[in-house]
């Protein structure tokens, strides 16, 4: 019984790392905007939102990729561009050369458009039905002055950032593109995933 225990305790610590290894790749900023998603109905203290997934509220940052439903209309795997307090934009044609992201792509939506984001629910390449959040929940567009912008992952070893980070229902992944196809990137392999 013990054992069972002890199993059941490393298997929380590890889901626990994994939900959190992508805020060590966040950065400060003196001043910056995050969109807010908060559970309609609910008063969650600002110290618990968190730009991870979690259900009474979490935050979206600059340079993070996530799935949004934006009026209705899919836009999937999308680099998170640029927040201000009444719009932000986006970039669904994203890749990363010498170091820095490169844009085919930039739409920009105001804080009034109906926002809505879907979550992966895949981890170690075993994945889960995705989900949607976003009616339930009151967005906000508000100023910060921490946890503002993801870092650039590494993916492969010769390079020092050829990815960045994605966000999902187990936490942040690292994502990279090829020849404009999106991969999910784990520790067990590189998944492409679906744009529609």
């Amino acid at each position: 019984m013990r054992q069972i225990t002890t199993l059941i305790l490393i298997i929380h610590l590890l889901n626990f790392y994994e939900l959190a290894i992508g805020q060590t790749n966040m950065n400060n900023s003196s001043e910056c905007y995050k969109i807010q998603f908060v559970l309609k109905n609910s008063s969650p203290s600002d110290s618990t939102l968190v730009p991870i997934f979690q259900e009474h509220g979490f935050h979206l940052i600059e340079d993070g990729v996530y799935d949004f439903i934006i009026n209705g209309k899919k836009y999937f795997q999308s680099y998170l561009y640029k927040i201000s307090n009444s719009r932000f934009s986006i970039s669904q044609n994203w890749t990363i050369k010498n170091n820095n992201v490169k844009l085919a792509d930039t739409l920009v939506f105001s804080s009034n458009e109906m926002i809505e984001i879907r979550l992966l629910t895949i981890n170690n390449g075993v994945g889960g039905l995705p989900f949607t959040v976003g009616r339930n929940y009151n967005v906000n567009f508000i100023k910060s002055d921490k946890l503002c912008k993801m870092q650039y992952a590494n993916i492969d070893t010769d390079k020092e950032f050829d990815g960045l980070f994605y966000f999902t229902g187990y936490g942040w992944k690292k994502i990279k593109m090829k020849k404009g196809k999106p991969y999910l990137c784990e520790v067990t392999g590189q998944y492409k995933l679906r744009r529609r």
